[in-house]
């Protein structure tokens, strides 16, 4: 992958802004940045010792910062994670603020149990009871942030609950036990 430096093109080119964009794309480097984005955490979160450790006070510049931000979205969505939503608070040095991204093919699915039954459950793309059945009161119960979560619920045909989400508001299932003490 080659980086597009765009308005940072005077500081990627020089021997900082090389060294910093060979960090970022060494696998570790990439694998820390992805662990932090699957805990929906910032992308930098992951990479802020390394960058302190390799790079010290020159990492603390505002636009150093930028650019490392502009560099690391590059990466990222060369990789298949799309942005979720940015400036995201930071708690700690050198960053004050960080993108957080997700997988283009990430779904977020919200699953609400019936108080009357337990099993039965309403999953919704929202984090909304409004539009669900009149029986029982609507529990929040878990977010489903994959397929391989759905299908831990039993939601093995995950198109068929997305189309009646869009034509209903909602898919209704009987969530069954998943796993049984043994005896």
């Amino acid at each position: 992958m080659s980086y597009n430096p765009g308005t940072f093109r005077d500081l990627a080119d020089s021997q900082l802004g090389l060294e910093i964009y060979e960090e970022l794309v060494r696998p570790e480097i990439v694998i820390a940045m992805e662990t932090a984005s699957r805990l929906g955490r910032p992308a930098v979160e992951g990479i802020e010792d390394q960058l302190l450790q390799k790079f010290g006070e020159l990492i603390l510049e505002p636009r150093t910062k930028q650019m490392v931000g502009h560099m690391v979205r590059q990466i990222l969505e060369e990789r298949g994670w799309r942005l979720d939503q940015a400036e995201v608070k930071v708690h700690s040095v050198p960053f004050i603020k960080g993108a957080r991204y997700k997988r283009s093919d990430a779904i977020e699915l919200y699953v609400y149990r019936n108080s009357v039954d337990p099993r039965d459950v309403a999953v919704t793309a929202t984090r909304s009871t409004v539009g669900l059945p009149d029986e029982g009161r609507w529990i929040f119960y878990a977010t489903i942030d994959s397929r391989l979560k759905a299908a831990v619920f039993g939601l093995r045909n995950l198109d068929l609950v997305l189309t009646d989400i869009k034509d209903h508001g909602f898919h209704r299932a009987r969530i069954e036990r998943m796993l049984r003490a043994g005896r």
